[in-house]
């Protein structure tokens, strides 16, 4: 988190504000990750939840290297190590489907953009000189108003995709229901299946203002 924690904005605004994001979310959990005291979980999820505006490298440090998944490959012995790991550079060449990443040169959290996108024509990489961390915005309909930009371009790569794109992919994995769940052939340990009506992700429509990307 070098670059992140090289400015003052960077530190004070984006690091601790993303940081006690994340503790104030853990906090509506807490309960649950914490009925059983002797595992780790617990003891880090209740450090971690009595956390004040920690940047988030602390955060990371004191829960997500331990309880930010199952085992393996969590715990990890350091934050740094955790980073390591999740990189997403790593798996870039991997990618069999279109994706489209937009960041900005600028960003003070992302350290480095791999804009060879590791030489995988799935991949499409944007760099725009300006925009910070998720702070693309352009003038909105009234005085005042703004409204992020990132939706166009977005839109109309999905748009391009679907329509101009055609690719023969072979070897197409079939889903099957299993359990309940809808997986694919050769992956049924992951799913996924409908438990309701109510609105659990809210979009940006929602979340709005010039502090919606912290």
């Amino acid at each position: 988190m070098t670059r992140l924690d090289s400015t003052y904005i960077g530190r004070y605004v984006y690091s601790r504000g993303m940081g006690q994001n994340l503790v104030n979310i853990l906090r509506k959990h807490t309960s649950l990750l914490t009925h059983d005291p002797n595992l780790a979980i617990a003891e880090a999820a209740t450090l971690a939840s009595a956390l004040s505006w920690p940047t988030i490298d602390t955060f990371d440090q004191v829960f997500t290297r331990i309880g930010g998944g199952s085992s393996p490959p969590w715990p990890f012995a350091s934050a740094s190590e955790y980073y390591e790991y999740a990189s997403s550079h790593k798996v870039l060449g991997n990618i069999r489907i279109p994706i489209l990443s937009i960041n900005a040169a600028d960003d003070p959290v992302v350290q480095e953009v791999p804009a060879d996108a590791k030489e995988n024509d799935w991949v499409v990489m944007v760099l725009t000189p300006n925009g910070g961390h998720l702070g693309w915005f352009e003038s909105g309909d009234g005085w005042g108003q703004v409204r992020r930009w990132i939706c166009t371009p977005v839109i109309e790569w999905l748009r391009a995709t679907a329509e101009d794109i055609c690719r023969n992919r072979q070897n197409t994995k079939k889903f099957q229901e299993l359990d309940g769940l809808l997986t694919e052939v050769g992956s049924e340990r992951l799913g996924c299946k409908v438990v309701g009506e109510e609105l659990i992700i809210v979009g940006t429509k929602v979340q709005a203002g010039m502090m919606a990307g912290l």
